[in-house]
């Protein structure tokens, strides 16, 4: 028998079927997440059938989206979906306390080697803590919720391995925005993505997140970091306790192909509109004046996103002519932030903090686009209509070019220009 990866063992330990050979395994799950848009899609039709939830302390629901409502028509969706949740007695109800999947990563429900399903496709960030996560549509979400059981098809893996120095001006954004300059938005289509990181010194795990969360956009159906001492690191401090078991792919594992990633060799890249992957290096992407630079979403906002901007930032103005919004991913975040002291750093240059939510990522609230707006996001898209109006253009890049453009006032090859990266 040859090797396995990684999603090969965790599909394995989870089944509950009795044939291996079979292209759909059923499996049990270790967690279901659901947030508040594409929950309350299901709702009548759960409870219509007299179902209950299959494992209360399992399933963590959060209001991200609508939080805190900006109109009539989603405060009553808000409203339907607390009530389902309270009624439902699940354990983890996390009220107004940021965005769905950095609150998953906060929480001891994903672990090295569990398998996690969510009702939005960003459910895969939790592949950077050695978690099989993956999005699934409400109809499969309503079937798991009261059965904890789904079905998945054996997807074949793409290793990635990642070595040498990612640069001080770089991030885990410009080495999934590489990627998808590589691959493609289809390019990893229904495969599992495998990190294994060869990186000295080693991704942070913030950066690993911000991959894992991005390889849905390269079509992927997990992104996961094969776990290592920064992961029982991080998990330890999160949990009190060191994680139980890594699930580590076998030496002799299948790949379909091998992807080698020299982070030395980054440079600061931007998505230009309509794709994630029309990738370009800042070197040499147009000079493009913007109204709009957001810092923030699930795929960023995060602690070292918001570091990266108050250093760019400290002792200067955003240019008059930008709008610079700032949303930390979770309300913890933003408490650290505060206690760093970025928070004021951040508002005294002219950025606005709004509240931990979606926001503007889904075009929602908080700083939707009109139709001349042009933005500079840390969001992980920028289809057309995205962030808001039709006519409306949105760019992708990391922190630090954000933060960048926000004071120059401009899209620019020159954003780093007498910079010497680290």
């Amino acid at each position: 028998m040859s090797g396995r990866t990684i999603s090969d063992k965790v599909i394995d330990a989870h089944a509950v079927d009795d044939d291996p050979e079979a292209v759909y395994r059923r499996v049990r799950i270790d967690a279901l997440l659901g947030h508040d848009a594409t929950t309350a899609l299901l709702i009548q039709e759960f409870e219509g059938r007299g179902l209950t939830v299959w494992d209360r302390d399992r399933v963590m629901l959060t209001n991200d989206h609508f939080s805190p409502p900006a109109t009539i028509e989603r405060a009553d969706i808000s409203n339907k979906f607390l009530r389902f949740a309270r009624r439902s007695g699940v354990k983890h109800l996390m009220l107004d306390r940021g965005i769905c999947h950095q609150l998953l990563v906060e929480s001891s429900l994903c672990r090295p080697g569990s398998l996690i399903v969510g009702a939005d496709s960003h459910t895969i960030m939790g592949g950077g803590v050695g978690a099989c996560a993956t999005g699934m549509g409400s109809t499969d979400i309503l079937f798991a919720l009261a059965t904890g059981m789904t079905w998945l098809r054996r997807p074949a893996t793409i290793r990635v391995r990642l070595r040498g120095k990612l640069s001080s001006q770089c991030s885990g954004r410009d080495i999934v925005l590489r990627l998808l300059f590589e691959l493609g938005e289809s390019g990893a289509q229904y495969r599992t993505l495998e990190f294994h990181d060869a990186s000295e010194p080693r991704l942070g795990q913030d950066d690993r997140f911000a991959v894992a969360n991005m390889a849905v956009e390269l079509g992927a159906k997990f992104g996961v970091f094969v776990p290592d001492e920064v992961t029982v690191a991080y998990c330890t401090r999160r949990d009190g306790a060191a994680p139980t078991r890594l699930v580590l792919p076998d030496g002799d594992a299948v790949y379909e192909r091998t992807l080698d990633l020299d982070l030395s060799e980054l440079r600061p890249l931007i998505a230009k509109p309509w794709s994630p992957a029309n990738v370009c290096t800042i070197d040499e992407v147009e000079e493009v004046p913007i109204s709009v630079a957001f810092l923030g979403s699930c795929s960023s906002g995060r602690l070292s996103d918001i570091r990266d901007a108050a250093q760019e930032v400290e002792g200067k103005a955003v240019h008059p002519s930008v709008r610079f919004i700032v949303i930390p991913a979770s309300v913890d975040v933003f408490k650290q932030a505060l206690r760093e002291g970025y928070v004021a750093t951040l508002t005294e240059a002219g950025a606005i903090f709004n509240h931990s939510s979606c926001g503007p990522c889904g075009g929602i609230d908080k700083g939707v686009l009109g139709a001349e707006d042009v933005c500079i996001s840390t969001s992980n898209r920028n289809f057309r209509g995205r962030m808001g109006h039709w006519e409306s253009r949105t760019y992708l890049a990391g922190a630090r070019t954000v933060a960048r453009a926000a004071l120059l006032g401009r899209i620019s090859p020159r954003l780093y220009e007498g910079a010497r990266p680290s």
